[in-house]
């Protein structure tokens, strides 16, 4: 695992798939989730597609650095990605987030347009209301806290459920992993929470996004039971450079059988992006 620390002081855990000089594609999770939500087997079908993909650990979860003191907000988290592409030496990259990772992005774009080069939404929201799951996600944050590796995985495949598809199995064996490595990695009950805490503080996008001209691919699960699909719906309305797939029978999860078409999509929508800003530095060299 290597580091970057923040221009506050602020460790921020990350690896990567793929060789440097690659364009890169940075990964931002979701709600208290660690980077190892990003399956390894989908950052290689990334990495395929032509990219270095990189993907790190949201502030207060895993290796990155703790914030007992709370009070941030999502410009904050995004404001971490942007040090992040600092601290990497990194103009800009394309940028593909994940639920409450997705909105991170969303912010990432409209405080430093400059350092997105795509974006990738995937089951996100322009705003709370459209998170349908609130209930189950304070539950998830509720209850006695697991003392031991192997109740923190019965308390993960717990939480998981919740982001299952109707239409794919959900890989029940990959999560108890990614539960015990979780655990390994480092766990503590705050963290989430401060996030959460972060997520409520957060306004309204709607309006602000539609300043956006970044090509944005947007994908959503038919069967999502956290995130409404009507929320990429309307992130679609609200950013003109977009475009929409919604997976029938996908919830809040990727599911393997998808990775090809999901890759596919994100890979195509940088690589179009990356073809635009080659044809205008073109130009402006010229002029």
């Amino acid at each position: 695992m290597t580091f970057v620390i923040t221009p506050g002081g602020s460790r921020i855990a990350w690896d990567s798939f793929g060789v440097e000089g690659l364009p890169p594609l940075v990964l931002i999770q979701g709600h208290g989730a660690q980077l190892l939500g990003w399956r390894p087997g989908f950052c290689e079908r990334l990495v395929q597609e032509g990219f270095r993909v990189i993907r790190f650990d949201n502030r207060d979860v895993g290796q990155s650095q703790r914030h007992p003191e709370g009070g941030y907000d999502l410009s904050d988290l995004a404001d971490d990605t942007a040090y992040l592409l600092d601290g990497l030496h990194l103009d800009s990259a394309h940028i593909v987030g994940q639920s409450m990772g997705g909105m991170v992005a969303q912010e990432l774009a409209l405080r430093h347009p400059e350092r997105v080069r795509s974006l990738g939404l995937i089951y996100t929201a322009p705003s709370l209301r459209y998170f349908r799951g609130r209930d189950a996600i304070s539950e998830r944050l509720g209850g006695a806290a697991p003392k031991s590796r192997d109740e923190f995985i019965s308390y993960y495949l717990a939480a998981e459920e919740v982001c299952r598809s109707e239409g794919y199995p959900q890989d029940v064996e990959w999560l108890s992993e990614v539960g015990g490595q979780t655990w390994d990695r480092g766990w503590e009950p705050d963290g989430p929470e401060r996030q959460m805490q972060a997520l409520l503080a957060t306004t309204d996008h709607d309006e602000m996004l539609r300043s956006l001209s970044v090509s944005t691919a947007i994908l959503a699960g038919g069967s999502d039971q956290l995130v409404d699909p009507d929320a990429s719906v309307r992130l679609h309305e609200v950013i003109s450079s977009s475009t929409l797939t919604i997976f029938p029978g996908m919830g809040h999860e990727l599911p393997e059988p998808l990775w090809d078409e999901i890759a596919g999509l994100l890979g195509a929508n940088a690589r179009g992006a990356d073809s635009v800003i080659g044809v205008r530095d073109e130009r402006n060299a010229r002029a």
